[in-house]
């Protein structure tokens, strides 16, 4: 059992106290007709009065006017001008106990009200335990029991039963979560689980502690630690698919709390709760450790693609001062040349007159020892760095399992190919292998004379695996950053199970042929209506003349006063930055929906 939690006072203020907002005055307070009649029967204002306020606190929070208990002014004034009385005619009703308490059991009958009690408490206990799987929060639990009390016509508790009632539904919901996480656990898996708390050999730490420490640093060393941790947990046997016995937030809810405990305290845990904890934290470790290996990938490619760029400004920086140098001594010679051809003078005279011409035949072999190949760019150095790639690309391609759209399909065979070159240790790639993925921009290295490059193909595979990653068009399965936009969506088999309960939250039939026959039904029912209107000139504003429909324009319906009224109250408006907007528009829309679900 946990430890016992108390609501603050103002948290129980919130839960039990009426509201004094105008609107929330007329949402929850506002008479009908038959309570008007029912309070009408009662002699004297005060009493009147006082049956009135009975029944809007046994309507909302949900309790009765407490003895001695004195409302708000502003609920006050709001009642007693509903039914015609003075407010001051409250002072009257609070000395006469015993009209309070009678009018609370005939609201209580009048409203069909039950009292809470245990059958109660059992009642709401049941209905709320799969609310109370996604979410233990005290607070909300609370809220909730108060809401569903109100909804069942339930007299709500009073503050300590309502802390008993909330703490019993946390462990009921707890226990249920740490049963659903474990339920099926083999004897190997729970010792494997139970050895994440045992020190290693090498370096003096707990497992659990050498599996939180990822490393960070954008290094081969720091990818291969990181497909190292997650085959160490891979090897616990968890699969991805438990967790979504749970609610995510319960899942994430546990792995907080074990990040913010030691190790040793989770040893100390019960053995449910303890596997439930280590299992939760197992599954969230192996997508961190994902997501993290996915984020090294694309800064240690990033780096080579920097690394090669670095290396070509500089080589082309190095010999700036001679390539310079000859650029003018060529200008020299051409423009001596023209004018040897304008003059029809000889043109090797006119060379030599810029410079000697064992010189001159010199400075061309220099040229040509300076000049670059006609596809001069970055790509020409990254084969320098093919060596730094190998030492982790192998271990990344094997460790995760890629999948894609149709577009990407040649990557993705591609990949196998790179992964069974690597297995078998082959030098050389099968003529096979597919290159459809290879963009033009890689082309003339991948494929040079037609023949595979090995080298340049596994750096195209992982440079075009590092774009389509980006992009969305590949994902990784187990990851939570670079997952398939279908698992953020409802799973077919929920959606099938929906479909057969009839619980589907869609407005409309979800059956194609079922939807377009009614809506064609629809149509023709509408379209036979019309039909018989225009024959009679019944359509408003609509004339057919010589088979020519022709409808007259829609005329303006506000009123100018309604237009001048909305000009005067805009301009009462205060007027905000664009910036402090958004914040207060959150604020609305989240109230709004909490109040749209309290009325659910």
């Amino acid at each position: 059992m946990t430890r016992r939690q108390r609501l603050s006072k103002t948290q129980i203020a919130e839960l039990f106290e009426p509201p004094t907002e105008q609107r929330e005055l007329v949402r929850h307070f506002t008479l009908s007709e038959a309570d008007r009649a029912a309070v009408g029967r009662s002699r004297g204002d005060h009493n009147r009065l006082g049956h009135a306020l009975m029944l809007c606190y046994l309507r909302y929070p949900g309790r009765p006017l407490r003895a001695g208990e004195r409302p708000p002014a502003g609920l006050l004034a709001f009642v007693a001008e509903q039914i015609g009385v003075f407010p001051e005619a409250i002072d009257k009703y609070l000395a006469a106990e015993r009209n309070r308490q009678h009018h609370a059991v005939d609201c209580q009958q009048q409203l069909g009200l039950r009292p809470f009690g245990r059958r109660t408490a059992g009642e709401l206990v049941e209905v709320l335990v799969p609310q109370a799987i996604e979410d233990d929060r005290f607070v909300h639990l609370a809220a909730l029991v108060m809401q569903t009390c109100r909804q069942r016509r339930i007299i709500v508790p009073a503050p300590a039963a309502l802390e008993r009632l909330c703490g019993e539904l946390r462990d009921q919901a707890r226990r249920e979560v740490h049963r659903r996480l474990t339920g099926d656990l083999s004897a190997e898996q729970r010792r494997r689980l139970d050895a994440l708390m045992q020190r290693r050999e090498e370096g003096g730490q707990n497992w659990l502690t050498w599996l939180r420490q990822m490393p960070q640093a954008a290094k081969p060393d720091a990818m291969l630690g990181l497909i190292e941790r997650l085959k160490h947990v891979r090897a616990i046997g968890i699969k991805p698919d438990r967790g979504h016995q749970v609610h995510q937030t319960r899942l994430a809810q546990l792995v907080r709390e074990a990040g913010r405990s030691t190790v040793q305290h989770i040893a100390r845990y019960e053995r449910q709760r303890r596997h439930a904890t280590l299992v939760a934290t197992s599954m969230d470790l192996a997508t961190s450790l994902t997501d993290q290996a996915m984020d090294a990938f694309d800064r240690l490619f990033g780096a080579l693609f920097r690394k090669a760029e670095g290396r070509h400004a500089r080589d082309f920086q190095s010999d700036a001062r001679s390539i310079n140098e000859k650029v003018r001594l060529f200008a020299r010679v051409s423009a001596a040349l023209i004018a040897a051809h304008d003059k029809k003078q000889d043109a090797f005279g006119a060379i030599k007159t810029v410079i000697p011409w064992k010189q001159f035949c010199t400075t061309v072999a220099e040229a040509k020892a300076l000049a670059r190949p006609e596809a001069f760019d970055a790509y020409q150095g990254l084969n320098k760095h093919y060596s730094d790639i190998r030492r982790w690309s192998p271990a990344f391609l094997g460790a995760f399992k890629f999948e894609s759209v149709p577009a990407s399909a040649s990557l993705m065979r591609a990949i196998e190919v790179l992964r069974e070159a690597n297995r078998t240790e082959a030098s050389t790639l099968p003529e096979s292998a597919p290159t459809a993925f290879v963009r033009q921009r890689w082309a003339p290295y991948v494929l040079p004379n037609g023949i595979i490059d090995r080298h340049y193909y596994e750096l195209c595979v992982l440079s075009e695996l590092r774009d389509r990653l980006r992009a969305g068009d590949v994902w990784v399965v187990g990851s939570r950053q670079y997952r398939s936009f279908e698992e953020r969506l409802l799973s077919k088999q929920t959606v099938q199970d929906m479909q057969q309960a009839g619980t589907l939250p869609i407005a409309i039939e979800v059956d194609f042929d079922r939807f377009i026959e009614g809506r064609r039904t629809v149509l023709d029912e509408r379209l036979t209506a019309i039909n018989a209107r225009a024959k009679g000139a019944l359509l408003p504003d609509v004339t057919i003349e010589k088979g020519v429909l022709k409808i007259s324009p829609i005329e303006k319906s506000t009123p100018p006063e309604a237009e001048a009224l909305a000009v005067r109250l805009y301009a009462m408006l205060p007027r905000i930055r664009v910036t402090d907007l958004w914040p207060k528009t959150v604020s609305f829309w989240r109230d709004c929906s909490l109040r749209v679900s309290i009325l659910a």
